[in-house]
This record gives structure tokens, sequence and C-alpha cells, in this order.
């Protein structure tokens, strides 16, 4: 290691941008981090039946899930959610969802969004870091058709953590959105003045919009931080790099990498 790199590592161990990246670090730590959940899709799955659902203890009503709806028209020219079977503008804002039933893992449906008077079923394939399996959206697409075939609305959404290239004829009938919707979403609802949302809860939405941000690397002031430092001890941070990918050393590898 020359003199100068090393001086370099030195200066930068010491600076306080380097310290104050460390406590924001730190404060990316969460809930579902803390319980080992937030790359699971069964916990995300959960976690959003349990916003969406009118009749659950966040005292929302069915504001979430109208307004997950309306993010999307507001980004896609105010077109129908859905082809044939969609849902147009028109008829959304005539609707309320206080019956709306989300059904889990019906028949591996990942979730199943039903509202009987409003002829409404909107399924939502939800992947975090696994892609679509061989067959999967015709099956259930099939299911739907058949199950829910007096339904007027039948809308089908692939939910995924960053943008996927879906496959097959049936990926056509799927509308893809990614985790950056619902993290819209949740910064609507934290920030809207029309609905009173308690302590309990805010906290909870809070927890869930940074897990969401820490995985899809969204900490603005991290961001800008990491990138100015990088600047400062470009020559310290790529000797770490190098080790990290080189080292023969096993033991010098981990610790280069903590």
């Amino acid at each position: 290691m020359t003199n100068g790199v090393e001086r370099l590592l030195k200066k930068l161990i010491l600076d306080d941008d380097f310290s104050h990246l460390l406590s924001l670090t730190n404060k990316e730590i969460n809930l579902m981090d803390i319980l080992k959940v937030s790359h699971k899709e069964l916990q995300h799955s959960n976690f959003l039946a349990w916003l969406m659902s009118p009749n659950e203890s966040h005292n929302l009503g069915d504001c979430a899930f109208k307004e997950f709806i309306k993010i999307y028209f507001k980004e896609n020219e105010f077109e129908s959610l859905g082809g044939d079977t969609g849902l147009s503008v028109f008829d959304y804002i005539n609707f309320d969802f206080d019956d709306l039933v989300i059904k889990r893992e019906y028949k591996n449906i990942d979730l199943i969004f039903l509202s009987e008077k409003n002829k409404f079923c909107m399924v939502v394939e939800n992947k975090i870091h696994s892609t679509e399996s061989k067959g999967q959206l015709k099956k259930y697409r099939d299911f739907v058709e058949k199950e829910f075939s007096n339904y007027k609305h039948r809308i089908y959404l692939y939910l995924s953590l960053k943008e996927q290239n879906l496959s097959g004829d049936d990926s056509d009938y799927y509308i893809q959105i990614t985790y950056n919707h619902i993290i819209k979403l949740l910064n609507t609802l934290l920030a809207t003045q029309q609905i009173s949302i308690s302590e309990q809860t805010r906290f909870v939405l809070q927890q869930y919009l940074q897990t969401l941000k820490s995985m899809l690397n969204q900490n603005e002031e991290i961001e800008t931080l990491t990138k100015e430092l990088y600047k400062k001890y470009k020559a310290a941070f790529d000797l770490v790099f190098k080790y990290c990918a080189t080292s023969e050393s096993e033991e010098l590898s981990s610790f280069l990498q903590e």
C-alpha cells in the first residue's frame, strides 16, 4: 500500500462526512430488517393486504386502495386500468370499495381483490427477487376468467421490486408496475391532510416506506454523501474494492467487506 493511499484511508476513517454516513446507515434499520423478512414475498403480500383492506386496524377504510388505483390513472394518461375488462376513470369515481375482500394465496395466487357489489376482481402477482414461473400467469388468468366470469372488471397486475421482462402470450394481459408505485402510495398517504392517521399506523407506514427505499437504494441523503465521499477518496475506495474482489484471504476479504 502506497503512503498516499494509506493516508487517504486514514483521512477517510476520520472524515466527519464518513461518520455521518455511518449514522445514516444505522438509521436505515427498520422492523422488517430486524425480523429478517424484508426480502420475503409472503411478508410483503401480507403487508399490502393489510394496507389495502378497508376493514383493517389502520382505520383508513378504502382510501389506500382507491389511492393505489388513482396513482395508476395519473401516471398513465388516465387510460383504463386493464384491457377490455378493465376499470375506467368514470367507473372508478362512482365506486367505493367498503366491501373489498382480499384473498391471500387463493389457488396459489398471491393477492386477489374482490368487490361483489362493483363486480370487480383484481389479481396481483407479487415478486421481490424471483421471476415468473413458466405458465404461471396463464394458469391464474384461466382460473379467474372461469371463476369470476360474471364480474365486469377483471384486472391482472404484475408487481415486482424492479422492472422485469414477462414472457408468454398471457403476459399481454398483465399490467406491470414496480414497488415505486407502492412508495408513491405510502408518501401520498403520509402527506395527505384529508384523512386522520393514528401515530401507530403512521409509524408502521413509515417503517415500511423506509424498508422499500432501502431495498431500492432511494435514500437521497445517503446517495449524495456516498458520491461526494467517493470523489474525495476514490483511490482508497478502489483499493478496498480491489481487495474485496481479488483477495485470496477470506479473513481479509471479510474484514474489508465489513
